[in-house]
């Protein structure tokens, strides 16, 4: 089973917070507070549905793991 991996960070011009999953890209956040709930949670469900996850802050290139 593959890992779940959520990265937070700013993205675009505007530099907006969003969080990746694979190939999919989610919100457009105005701070990082919410991009990060909800990869959190996201995560949550995930692991209570039995999946492994990671949840990062930074994109794929430059990460820390923050769960």
């Amino acid at each position: 089973m593959d890992i779940m991996e959520f990265h937070v960070y700013q993205q675009g011009r505007d530099m907006r917070w969003v969080v990746r999953l694979d190939n999919a890209t989610y919100g457009a956040y105005l701070d990082k507070e919410q991009a990060m709930l909800d990869a959190v949670e996201a995560a949550r469900d995930a692991q209570q549905a039995g999946r492994e996850v990671r949840v990062f802050l930074g994109d794929r290139t430059e990460a820390s793991r923050i769960f």
